[in-house]
């Protein structure tokens, strides 16, 4: 038979800043046996962790410091000059940092693009499981009720669209009629002053234009065009006055013909037409030379229908645009008016719809769908977690790469040495390195500093200008000093065998009772984050091969149930924090659960 394992929760304390622990049981099937395991585990949060090194040193009087630049790049600015007195925290020398300003303010804005980012999964989130609780619920009364309402006022709308698309096209078609029944109006009298002008340019052709030199030509030609069009008449380039008055063919004959039912067509073609006669009719004015010997009077008459019949075809062209303009707003109209009526009609249905669905309830297959929304919104907010951890890693880089460019005073003390100049490029120098360069040196204006030795494991974490709290046998720890780090011997020190490296250190602020010869207890805060994902060190398991790992518990589903199952994942880590936990930099989300201990 299988062994049924059964678990029980048995609290342990856990000294963890900020987690919370929590028991946890698994039951693994196996022999028949009933297995009990316990599980301690903590939840993955974010918080602030702080690196120390604790060392023992000795008090020994004050000397000088000596600082060199981490990071290469031209000096900008010198705020010290040989001789000057510095006081601890004072700027000494600045390097040109304008990109990695830029690069800090890019990090930071990523920083609040995935945090605003991470607000909107986590809203998401929150509707999804408010979503899925609704629906294992099921549908309240009052829901329905609502769903009706939405159902009645969508028929409304309905009802209120056809009506006012009803009222569109018997406006669009009354603007559009008035608008014909106008242009209808303005016909005969274009015409008829069309036919004045002919008859008024015949007297003139007559009079003066009776040869057969060009300008005759060209004025019988031009006028036997605009007689065709506008009265009907063919080869009439030469009648009098008295017979074109007589013609009533042409565009001149459908104008009287048509009435006031005449179709929109109709009038449109006549109005094409008309404005075509009439501009012939222009033409053949305008082919009049005024420099002939006309007498004033005829020249005036000229002059008055080139003036008619230029107004009659402005006129007749504008009332042309403002039908086709009226085509189109009336055709707008319409479409609104049809768009918003479909509009209702999708609405009504999709409020039918969620009253059906309100109605029958939620299925299994849509809270099994639901429930896969859900975890989609969960892994997307996981997976945004990291993201937001990521841009936070890059901020923090940059500020750290910024905040290279600057040398400060790590005590207070007499400037001896300023080797910088403005302008100047200068190199990084490793501490750690025979060849460093020094670019300040300072006297120090208290009488003691500390001496202590690091070992090689913890020296490449030690860096010029860490703080440090200093305690001293003396006195206990009830008096608590401050001290930096000046300087880093890089020749090893062999004390019992083990390579070791000398530190000194000078205390930030005087006090009558530092004493030479004195023991120190340091506590060196070499590294401090604000924001990171720590769990404890005993959580982070080393392999044969140097893989990390942690064990996390998550929920898994099995034939419909979801149970908590342990699963190791590859980490990444990062500093040690003083409070036991580690920083985890890839591999876990804030929120999990980390095993720490389990009883197996």
């Amino acid at each position: 038979m299988p062994k049924v394992v059964k678990f029980y929760r048995k609290p342990k304390n856990l000294i963890l800043a900020g987690a919370a622990a929590t028991i946890l049981i698994f039951v693994l099937f196996l022999n028949g046996k009933e297995t009990v395991v316990d599980v301690s585990a903590v939840i993955a949060k974010r918080g602030p962790m702080v690196q120390e090194i604790s060392v023992t040193g000795t008090v020994k009087p004050a000397e000088s410091v000596n600082l060199s630049f981490e990071i290469s790049g031209k000096v900008s600015e010198i705020f010290a000059d040989v001789g000057s007195h510095v006081e601890a925290g004072q700027k000494l020398i600045s390097l040109a940092n304008a990109d990695l300003a830029a690069q800090l303010r890019q990090a930071q804005a990523g920083v609040g693009a995935a945090q605003a980012r991470l607000e909107q999964y986590a809203g998401a989130l929150e509707a999804e499981k408010a979503i899925l609780d609704q629906y294992k619920k099921g549908t309240r009364q009052e829901e329905i009720t609502i769903a009706k309402t939405n159902v009645e006022n969508a028929e409304n709308e309905e009802t209120d669209a056809e009506r006012t698309l009803e009222d569109s096209i018997k406006k669009a078609e009354a603007d559009l009629n008035n608008t014909y029944s106008a242009t209808l109006n303005k016909l005969p009298a274009a015409v008829n002053s069309g036919k004045f002008a002919l008859t008024t340019l015949s007297d003139i052709q007559y009079k003066y234009f009776r040869n057969s030199d060009f300008e005759s030509s060209n004025i019988e030609q031009l006028k036997e065009q605009a007689v065709y069009e506008l009265l009907g008449a063919a080869n009439a380039g030469e009648w009098t006055s008295e017979s074109i008055s007589k013609l009533s063919g042409g565009v001149y004959g459908e104008i009287q013909s048509l009435s006031a039912a005449a179709s929109h067509e109709e009038i449109d073609s006549t109005l094409a037409k008309t404005i075509s006669a009439l501009q012939k009719v222009k033409y053949a004015l305008d082919s009049v030379p005024l420099s002939s010997n006309l007498s004033s009077t005829d020249i005036t008459n000229l002059e008055t229908e080139k003036t008619n019949i230029n107004s009659k075809v402005s006129d007749l062209s504008g009332q042309q645009q403002s039908v086709n303009l009226q085509k189109v707003s009336s055709e707008n109209a319409i479409n609104v008016a049809e768009a918003a009526l479909n509009s209702a009609k999708n609405a009504l249905i999709s409020a039918q719809d969620q009253l059906d669905l309100k109605r029958a309830g939620y299925t299994a297959e849509q809270i099994r769908t639901q429930e896969a929304q859900l975890k989609q919104a969960q892994a997307n907010y996981n997976s945004q977690l990291a993201t937001v951890a990521q841009a936070y890693a890059n901020a923090q880089n940059s500020q750290a790469q910024l905040d290279k460019t600057a040398l400060y005073a790590p005590i207070s003390g007499l400037v001896t040495k300023m080797a910088a100049k403005v302008g100047e490029i200068v190199f990084p120098s490793s501490p750690y390195s025979d060849s460093r360069v020094t670019f300040v040196s300072i006297i120090s204006d208290k009488n003691f500093e500390i001496e202590a030795y690091i070992a090689e494991v913890d020296i490449a974490k030690v860096k010029f200008g860490d703080k440090s709290r200093v305690t001293l046998d003396a006195y206990g720890n009830d008096m608590e000093f401050e001290a930096a780090v000046t300087e880093i011997d890089p020749a090893e020190t062999i004390i019992d065998g083990i390579p070791t490296y000398k530190i000194t250190l000078q205390f930030v602020g005087e006090s009558e009772a530092i004493k030479s010869g004195m023991t120190a207890n340091l506590d060196i805060v070499t590294d401090k984050l604000d924001d990171v994902i720590g769990v404890p060190n005993r959580a982070v398991i080393t392999q044969s091969d140097g893989k990390k790992i942690v064990k996390i518990l998550r929920n898994v589903e099995h034939d419909g149930k979801i149970a908590e199952e342990m699963v190791e994942v590859e980490v990444k880590t990062g500093i040690r924090g003083s409070d036991g936990r580690i920083e985890i930099t890839e591999g876990v989300k804030e929120g999990e659960k980390v095993v720490v201990s389990t009883s197996e």
